[in-house]
């Protein structure tokens, strides 16, 4: 993407404990809509900095860890990498433009993920990713674009200032930390919950 390496997968909902998870997810937000340790911009439940009361996520350390795993068994070099579950994010209103780019005690966050664990595309909106190239935007201004290529396939994200994934339930898209994005406003009170796992892969020189 952009282009970069991204990859999606799907996480197999017998792998975890999810109806578990949904539940618990869905009696917190119940309980406190809106509930942001992170900034004073987005609308949003989640467990950023915070979690207290929430969903006992030990089950899906087997199911993240493999395709994590499989995921950077496909990058070429020299390197120790960790990953660490970081969010439960549930109906989310709006979430505010962010990357997960950072460095910490040697360590380099490189990639991030989301997990769509509780997800229907008929009724929530999918992450947005922004282009970092900004001939992306001039190409579209010019309209031509827009009239040729096919906006949801990935392989064209080039040529577009944003793009979303065809993303359904169970999937999951890791991507590189520095890809800006976005969740719109979008979400339908009172229907399906949208629930996403969200992790940070972290890098570092093999050795240091």
């Amino acid at each position: 993407m952009f282009p970069t390496q991204i990859y999606k997968c799907k996480i197999e909902p017998g792998s975890y404990d999810k109806e578990t998870i949904i539940q618990r997810c869905t009696e917190n937000y119940a309980k406190e809509p809106y509930k942001n340790a992170w900034d004073d911009k987005s609308d949003l439940h989640h467990y950023y900095a915070d979690w207290m009361d929430a969903p006992d996520i030990k089950s899906l350390g087997e199911p993240y860890g493999k395709a994590i795993d499989d995921f950077m068994s496909q990058i070429k070099g020299t390197f120790n990498y960790r990953w660490k579950t970081i969010n439960l994010a549930v109906n989310t209103k709006y979430m505010a433009y962010h990357d997960h780019y950072y460095r910490k005690d040697g360590w380099q966050g490189m990639f991030g993920s989301c997990h769509y664990i509780s997800y229907d595309p008929d009724q929530h909106r999918p992450t947005k990713f922004i282009n970092p190239l900004i001939f992306g935007q001039y190409n579209y201004n010019t309209q031509d674009i827009g009239r040729m290529l096919d906006k949801l396939d990935p392989s064209n994200s080039t040529w577009y200032p944003e793009i979303t994934m065809d993303i359904e339930e169970d999937d999951m898209i890791i991507f590189p930390s520095y890809l800006k994005h976005v969740v719109e406003n979008g979400f339908k009170p009172g229907t399906k919950p949208r629930i996403l796992g969200v992790c940070n892969v972290d890098w570092k020189i093999q050795g240091d």
